[in-house]
């Protein structure tokens, strides 16, 4: 398995939805591979953060597949950058779309917020 395989597993792995082979085979990249440790550990946040919405506010379910495109924008937007050695511009462009996700999920009608621009 390579990196980029992992990638797309991450959502599966971190919800304990990849079936053992798979899940064994991502362990040995994850083991030799310090950027996807630094992957898992992002989809790990954003596992978590979904749940804590989801805790919190009974009318936002996520469906299914949003964690995986949400990894994959912000991947997309970062350059494949770990988030915390995100620039300030580039985190608040991924916080943005963050915000313009969620604000759909929560209300169909919800007006998306304008990305700030780039320099």
């Amino acid at each position: 398995m390579d990196c980029r395989t992992l990638e797309r597993l991450l959502p599966d792995l971190v919800d304990g939805s990849l079936p053992e082979a798979l899940r064994l085979e991502a362990e040995a990249v994850l083991s030799t591979c310090p950027e996807c440790q630094q992957q898992l550990e992002f989809a790990r946040q954003v596992h978590t953060f979904l749940l804590q919405l989801q805790t919190e506010n009974e009318q936002f379910r996520v469906p299914p597949g949003f964690q995986a495109r949400l990894l994959a924008r912000v991947r997309q937007q970062a350059g494949n950058m770990d988030l915390f050695t995100l620039s300030s511009q580039a985190f608040a462009l991924w916080l943005v779309e963050l915000i313009n996700l969620i604000g759909g999920l929560l209300d169909p009608h919800y007006v998306p917020v304008n990305r700030p621009q780039t320099a």
